[in-house]
């Protein structure tokens, strides 16, 4: 099983690429393989935090948003402006993460 930084990692790479191609450009359906990296994200804030900051929130509602971006065209502009406004949370969320992971497997070593 992957990591929750690795997944999270996915989910930013998705969201940048949405963010910069021109709208013409982007697909109308959810990229390969999202289903997968939102269902870890959400399985990982449903269960509980081992570390002291949850950083599983942000990337919930990046997976919300790009779900709402390609369920709804009519509205993209919407969905990808809180798209572009999570883009900064997500990211340092996912620094949390892998610090976090690496705390974890530092006590492990021991």
């Amino acid at each position: 099983m992957k990591p929750l930084s690795e997944h999270m990692t996915v989910l930013i790479a998705t969201a940048e690429d949405m963010m910069r191609r021109p709208v013409h450009q982007i697909p109308t359906h959810l990229p390969a393989g999202f289903s997968e990296v939102a269902a870890a994200i959400r399985q990982a804030d449903n269960s509980p935090c081992d570390a002291d900051v949850r950083t599983t929130r942000p990337a919930v509602v990046m997976c919300t948003a790009i779900e709402g971006f390609f369920a709804e065209p009519q509205s993209d502009c919407h969905w990808q402006m809180l798209i572009g406004a999570t883009l900064p949370l997500l990211r340092r969320a996912a620094w949390q993460t892998l610090r976090n992971e690496r705390a974890v497997s530092g006590e492990t070593r021991r």
